[in-house]
C-alpha cells in the first residue's frame, strides 16, 4: 500500500501530525468557541503537507495509501475532534476530486496544488434544474467542514438518470466563491469544523464538472486515465464513512489517555484512588478494547479494498456493503467507548473547561451522521446476505 515517487513515508506523516499536537490541543478550545479551526492549526496542517495525502501524483501529490487517514485521525483527534474532522473530510474530497475528469481536477488544482475542497449536503429547499451542458443550482446546501479554508467545493446532487425514470447521485464541482456563505453552524459538538451552509442562486455546474456515484462503484473511473493509481479505483461511496469515522478513533483515545490520568490521582470520599476500584479498572479495560476493536475493523477493510483495487478488481456488492457496515460498527463502538469514560470523569469532568466532556460532545456529534447510522448500515448489510435487493443505489 505505496504511493507514486512523490509518496512521503507514512510514519513520517504519522510523526509530523504527532508533532502537532500540544499546540492543536492548547487551541482545541479556541476552536470550539470561534466555531472553526483556527487560523494556526490550519496553517500548520498546511505547512506539514498532511492534506497531500490524497493528492493526485501528478500535482505533487503523496497518493498515500488509504489507511493513513485513519491513523493520521487516530492522533490527531487526540487533541481535537474537529481539527481531525476537518482534515479528515477535506483530505478525502481530494480523494474524491481524482476520481472527476481531468478538467475538473485542473481547474481545482492546475495553479494552485494546494488548493482545498468541501463538500456540502441539499436542504429541502435546495433545487437542481437541468439546463444544457449542465445543471443549475438554487438554494441551501449544508454541513460544508471546513468551507472557510476551501476555494472549492463538491455538492451533493440527486439528478434526473440518464438511462432510465428516476434520480441518480452525482457530485458537482463549483467555487466556493460562487456562493453566500452562511455563519449558521451552532452545535453540540464537534464545533470547530466550521460546517456551514451555502446558499446558491442560479450557480451552474457544467457536467464534465460532475461524477455519478454509479460510476465509482470500483474499478476505472473518469480520473483514473490520468491517476492511474488504486487510490482512484476505489469504490467511492462504500468507503468515504472511513474518513467519517476514523476521527472518532483518536477522540475515543483522547478520552481514554484523560481517564486514566484522571484517575491516578483521583481518590474517593473515602480516600481511597479510585484506580484501585475494580469497576473503575474494567472500565478503563473494556474502554480499550472497543477502541482498539473498532481501529483494527478500519484498518483491515482498508487492506481489503486496496488489494481488490491493486489486482484490478471490482468489490462485490456484499464488501462494499461490508465495508460501510463496519464503519457504522465502528462509530458505534467508539460512542460505547467514551460513554463508559465519560462515567467516571465525575462532576470535573463535566466542567466547561474539561477537554473530556468535549471529547464527549464530539463523539455524540460525529456519530450522528447518516453514514454511521448503524439502523440503517446493519440492516442495508443484513438484506444483501438475506439476496434482497440493496437500499442503497449508490453503493
Amino acid at each position: 500500500m505505496t504511493g507514486g515517487a512523490n509518496a512521503v513515508a507514512r510514519e513520517e506523516l504519522i510523526g509530523r501530525a504527532r508533532a502537532l499536537l500540544p499546540g492543536i490541543a492548547s487551541r482545541a478550545a479556541v476552536a470550539d468557541r470561534i466555531r472553526r479551526l483556527p487560523e494556526e492549526t490550519q496553517a500548520e496542517l498546511m505547512e506539514a503537507g498532511l492534506y497531500r495525502i490524497y493528492l493526485p501524483e501528478r500535482y505533487g501529490g503523496y497518493e498515500s495509501d488509504y489507511a493513513l487517514q485513519i491513523d493520521l485521525a487516530a492522533e490527531l483527534g487526540t487533541a481535537c475532534g474537529s481539527t481531525a474532522w476537518v482534515h479528515s473530510v477535506v483530505a478525502s474530497h481530494s480523494w474524491m476530486h481524482g476520481m472527476f475528469d481531468a478538467g475538473a481536477q485542473d481547474a481545482v488544482w492546475g495553479g494552485d496544488p494546494d488548493a482545498l475542497i468541501s463538500g456540502s449536503t441539499p436542504t429541502a429547499d435546495s433545487r437542481i434544474d437541468p439546463v444544457d451542458g449542465g445543471y443549475l443550482l438554487n438554494g441551501t446546501w449544508t454541513l460544508a467542514s471546513g468551507v472557510d479554508f476551501c476555494r472549492w467545493n463538491h455538492f451533493n446532487m440527486m439528478t434526473p438518470r440518464l438511462d432510465r425514470d428516476g434520480l441518480e447521485h452525482r457530485y458537482g464541482l463549483a467555487a466556493v466563491g460562487d456562493v453566500e456563505l452562511i455563519n449558521d453552524w451552532y452545535t453540540t459538538g464537534l464545533r470547530g469544523t466550521g460546517s456551514r451552509s451555502m446558499v446558491c442562486r442560479d450557480l451552474f455546474i457544467a457536467e464534465d464538472w460532475t461524477i455519478r456515484s454509479e460510476a465509482c462503484r470500483g474499478g476505472p473511473t473518469r480520473g483514473s486515465a490520468v491517476n492511474p493509481g488504486a487510490l482512484y479505483r476505489m469504490p467511492l461511496f462504500a468507503l468515504f464513512g472511513k474518513g467519517i469515522v476514523a476521527p472518532a478513533v483518536g477522540i475515543a483515545r483522547g478520552a481514554l489517555a484523560l481517564a486514566v490520568e484522571r484517575l491516578g490521582g483521583q481518590r474517593m470520599q473515602s480516600g481511597a484512588k479510585l484506580a484501585g476500584e475494580p469497576t473503575a479498572q474494567l472500565r478503563i479495560g473494556e474502554a480499550a478494547a472497543e477502541i482498539d476493536a473498532a481501529w483494527t475493523l478500519l484498518r483491515r477493510d482498508c487492506e481489503e479494498v486496496h488489494a481488490r483495487a491493486e489486482a484490478g478488481e471490482v468489490p462485490s456488492l456484499e464488501e462494499r456493503h461490508r465495508w460501510r457496515r463496519n464503519d457504522a460498527y465502528a462509530g458505534k463502538l467508539l460512542v460505547r467507548a467514551v460513554d463508559r469514560l465519560m462515567a467516571l470523569g465525575g462532576a470535573a469532568g463535566n466542567a466547561e473547561d474539561s477537554p473530556l466532556q468535549r471529547h464527549w460532545r464530539d463523539m455524540h456529534t460525529l456519530a450522528s451522521h447518516i453514514a454511521l447510522a448503524w439502523d440503517a448500515q446493519g440492516a442495508n448489510y443484513g438484506r444483501i446476505l438475506l439476496d434482497l435487493p440493496t437500499r442503497d443505489g449508490k453503493l
